[in-house]
């Protein structure tokens, strides 16, 4: 009986849970986790407080903002939000950002 088919190989947690998020479907349900934390790491905590909701959908970064004075300045600067999100992702996840 050939016993190398049975043997198992030991593997670090790390890698195994490597290996188990790079299901696709993981990966994604990960990455939009992450894209919708960076706005909190990127923005900073006063305009974490007005913020109510955050998603990602298609490319675009959707944030729920409630407040009126504080919304109006952030869409005067919301490419270089864009930008900086992206540059704290290291790549181009987003595409666009919307205030609502």
């Amino acid at each position: 009986m050939n016993r190398s088919k049975n043997k198992l190989e030991a593997r670090s947690l790390k890698d195994v849970l490597k290996d188990i998020i790079t299901q696709k479907p993981l990966k994604k349900g990960v990455q939009n986790i992450r894209i919708c934390n960076s706005w909190r790491k990127v923005m900073g905590e006063n305009i974490e407080k007005y913020t109510t909701q955050v998603r990602f959908s298609h490319n675009i970064l959707y944030v729920n903002i409630k407040s009126a004075p504080l919304k109006m300045e952030l869409k005067f600067q919301l490419e270089i939000i864009r930008d900086r999100l992206n540059s704290h992702l290291g790549g181009e996840f987003i595409r666009k950002v919307v205030l609502n």
